[in-house]
């Protein structure tokens, strides 16, 4: 962000957003090969552009089968998502708020496209959960735990 004008966002500049983001996906890559999240059998991502002109990335990752998460306790140890701290890093914390949270939804925004009768399409906001609850489809649920066919108990 050092690198954009002031007064100019990081949609004014997807050439600079776009070649940090190739590197950091290339940093992504880098570390799926050296078995960051254990031993990757395959992977395959495909690269998508918003409206605005900003890439993302969709990627699913295969991992061996011996190398697979069973429990919720090791999938919580694997995937989590914590807001930083907006007294210790502000600029931080507001990027995440800003660029990495779904929205808008919700009552301010009953016009979004993603809103139909009153509520998001997409089922935003979605409960915040300390652990992982997975029902047979492999989608969060609310309730209590569900059992998982083939090993997630």
């Amino acid at each position: 962000m050092e690198k954009i004008p002031d007064g100019q966002t990081a949609q004014d500049r997807p050439d600079i957003v776009a070649r940090v983001w190739q590197l950091n996906l290339g940093a992504e890559r880098k570390d799926l090969d050296e078995d960051v999240l254990r031993r990757v059998q395959a992977r395959i991502y495909v690269v998508e552009f918003q409206n605005e002109g900003l890439p993302h990335a969709h990627i699913m990752v295969i991992l061996a089968e011996e190398d697979k998460p069973r429990t919720r306790q090791i999938i919580d140890k694997m995937v989590s998502a914590d807001l930083p701290d907006k007294e210790k890093n502000p600029q931080l914390y507001e990027t995440v708020i800003t660029c990495m949270i779904h929205g808008p939804s919700g009552a301010a925004y009953r016009n979004a496209v993603s809103m139909k009768d009153g509520k998001c399409t997409k089922g935003f906001p979605k409960p915040l959960s300390e652990v992982t609850k997975a029902t047979s489809l492999g989608t969060q649920c609310t309730d209590e735990d569900v059992e998982r066919p083939g090993g997630f108990d």
